[in-house]
């Protein structure tokens, strides 16, 4: 049976000793190279030619992230799993976006480590219990922002009502004498409502007015 070729990089030689130890306990994995830095990783990498890098996130002179980023532009079918302390999002997006597979934190034990090398062979992504939180929380927020990016939802109270007098065919002196502004102040209005609405003319404003029920057709 061929065993899976694994190479470590991190700067800490006691984590590096000890992520060592723990694939040789399985007979399918086999550790064919070990640096301290993301430079030396890379020379090394390219050389021989690892199924699975197990990359630390922060080093001295090559970050994991630009590590992860050019490793996968020369050999884009290496499974990056990336190490960090970090349990912010941020970290966890930047690492996915730069190509790794998984994202782990240091403090996870053996068989949280395995669980995301089994993933990343199989194609799938991986990351840490306490980051997938983050990450799901973040996409929810980003799915309610597309949700209302309504365009009419960023109008304020102020131009949501020049909008609705402007349908009820009210001409801009009239709007102005209304609302107790200037003729020059209702242009204004008008325009940021036909820029954020998207509308060349008029008409396209008088319909989105109707549908939203700001008033009644006649």
């Amino acid at each position: 049976m061929k065993k899976i070729k694994v190479f470590i990089a991190d700067d800490h030689p006691v984590l590096r000793s000890g992520i060592k130890a723990i694939f040789a306990e399985r007979t399918e994995y086999e550790v064919v190279g070990e640096a301290d830095g993301g430079v030396e990783a890379l020379k090394m990498i390219f050389t021989v030619k690892p199924d699975v890098v197990i990359m630390d996130i922060t080093m001295p002179d090559l970050n994991g992230i630009e590590a992860t980023k050019r490793i996968l532009e020369e050999r884009p079918e290496v499974k990056v799993v990336m190490l960090s302390m970090h349990t912010d999002v941020f970290h966890a997006i930047d690492a996915f976006r730069a190509g790794a597979m998984a994202y782990v934190l240091k403090d996870a034990g053996a068989p949280e480590l395995f669980q995301a090398v089994e993933k990343v062979l199989a194609g799938e992504k991986f990351a840490s219990p306490a980051v997938t939180a983050g990450l799901l929380n973040d996409f929810v927020d980003t799915i309610r922002k597309e949700q209302s990016s309504d365009p009419f939802d960023t109008l304020s109270a102020r131009e949501k009502e020049v909008l609705r007098l402007i349908a009820d065919g009210l001409t801009s002196k009239e709007v102005a004498e209304r609302l107790f502004i200037s003729v020059a102040t209702v242009k204004s209005h008008r325009n940021n409502l036909m820029r954020k609405l998207n509308c060349n003319e008029m008409a396209g404003l008088i319909k989105i007015a109707i549908r939203k029920g700001l008033v009644t057709p006649e």
